[in-house]
Formats: C-alpha cells, sequence, structure tokens
C-alpha cells in the first residue's frame, strides 16, 4: 500500500459538518487499531464540509451518502460503494477508485482529473460537466451514463462500455481502443486514439465511421472548436 494513503483521526484535514458522520469516522479509526481491515460504515450519512484527500477509504460503505463539494484528492476510494451518492462538485482528483461501485451516483460537475477508475462501474450514472480529463477509466462500466458536457480529453476509456444515453462530451486525444458502445448517441469532439499502441487517431468523418462500426450510429463527430451540449 502507498505511504501516500492515512488512516488516521490526525490525518483528517477537516471533518465533516454532520455529528453522525464525525461520529462514523471516529469509530472507524478506533476499529483499524484493532482491525486493519476494518472499513468506514457511511451509507446516508452527510459528509458535507470535510476534507478526506488522502485518506484510505478502502471498501468503504457509502451508499446515498452525501459528498457534495467533499475533498476527497488523492484518496483510496478501492473498490468502495459509493452507489447513488450525492458527487456533485466533489473533488476527487488523482484519487483510486479501482473497482468502486458508482452507479447511480448524482455527480454534476465533479472534479476526476486524473482519477484511476479502473473497472468501476459507474452505470446510470449522472456525470454532467464532469472533469475526467487524464482518468483512467479502463474496463469500466458507463452505460446509461450521462456525459453530457463532461470532458474527457486524454482519458484512457480502453474496453470500457458506454451507450445507453446521449454522450455529448470532448474525448480529445482519449484512448479508446476496445470500447463497446451499445447505442451511444450525441455529439463529441475528438481526435480520439482507437488502437492498442496509441499510434492510430481518427477524427471528423472517419471517426463517425469508427463509432457507427462499434454500435453507435448516432455520434456526431464535431470540429475540435465546436460546442458540445
Amino acid at each position: 500500500m502507498s505511504s501516500r494513503y492515512k488512516q488516521s483521526s490526525a490525518d483528517v484535514t477537516r471533518w465533516p459538518d454532520s455529528s453522525e458522520a464525525r461520529e462514523a469516522l471516529q469509530e472507524w479509526f478506533a476499529a483499524l487499531a484493532a482491525d486493519p481491515t476494518a472499513y468506514l460504515s457511511g451509507d446516508f450519512l452527510d459528509f458535507r464540509g470535510a476534507d478526506l484527500s488522502t485518506i484510505d477509504l478502502t471498501d468503504a460503505y457509502l451508499v446515498g451518502a452525501g459528498l457534495t463539494g467533499v475533498r476527497l484528492e488523492d484518496a483510496n476510494l478501492g473498490g468502495a460503494n459509493l452507489g447513488n451518492a450525492e458527487l456533485a462538485d466533489a473533488d476527487l482528483s488523482f484519487a483510486d477508485l479501482t473497482k468502486a461501485d458508482l452507479v447511480g451516483c448524482a455527480a454534476p460537475n465533479v472534479r476526476l482529473r486524473a482519477a484511476r477508475l479502473f473497472a468501476a462501474v459507474l452505470d446510470d450514472a449522472v456525470l454532467t460537466g464532469a472533469d475526467l480529463s487524464h482518468a483512467i477509466l479502463n474496463s469500466a462500466k458507463l452505460y446509461r451514463t450521462d456525459l453530457r458536457g463532461a470532458d474527457l480529453t486524454f482519458a484512457s476509456l480502453r474496453w470500457a462500455t458506454l451507450g445507453g444515453a446521449s454522450m455529448p462530451t470532448v474525448l480529445t486525444g482519449a484512448a479508446m481502443a476496445g470500447c463497446e458502445f451499445e447505442g451511444a448517441k450525441g455529439a463529441v469532439v475528438g481526435p480520439v486514439l482507437v488502437d492498442e499502441d496509441r499510434g492510430r487517431t481518427l477524427d471528423g468523418a472517419d471517426l463517425e465511421g469508427w463509432f457507427g462500426q462499434r454500435g453507435a450510429e448516432h455520434i456526431q463527430v464535431l470540429p475540435a472548436a465546436g460546442t458540445v451540449r
């Protein structure tokens, strides 16, 4: 485990405003002293106001939790359950969300810049206006995910599954080899890297054709100066 992740109450930059959420965190930190595999039980609690950056929250239960505006920069949320959580305007830049469950989360304008979302499940999530630039979404599931206005510039989406919803987003420099689209639609901005060795990019009509061959016949590729909505 990387030493940058922290697991003590002294490492909390700012505690949540809610006394119930603070108590849950304190109980978890105390439990870790006896059992290093103890996980945070924070389902449906309100963590607003908190800054939990760099905290190791591996396998945390945060179903339906209130995380609006919460800072979780460079935190470890690998394997965490954030299903239906409220993550609007939260900052998870550089966070590790490998194999995390984010099904149905409401995360408009969430910051996930350079976050690691390998094999994460984001089906039915709302990621409108999200910053996913440079994020790693290899093998992630994004079926019926609302990506309107999201920024996936230079993101890695190899072997990811997208589709079932409108996908107007910026994909400039994104790596998408092996993606499955299952009826994805909307307007995107390329170019996109389309092979494993990152040696071939497509844009314009060529990129539209590439999408169409993979089940996304209704994707329109806009010029770089285009605006996605």
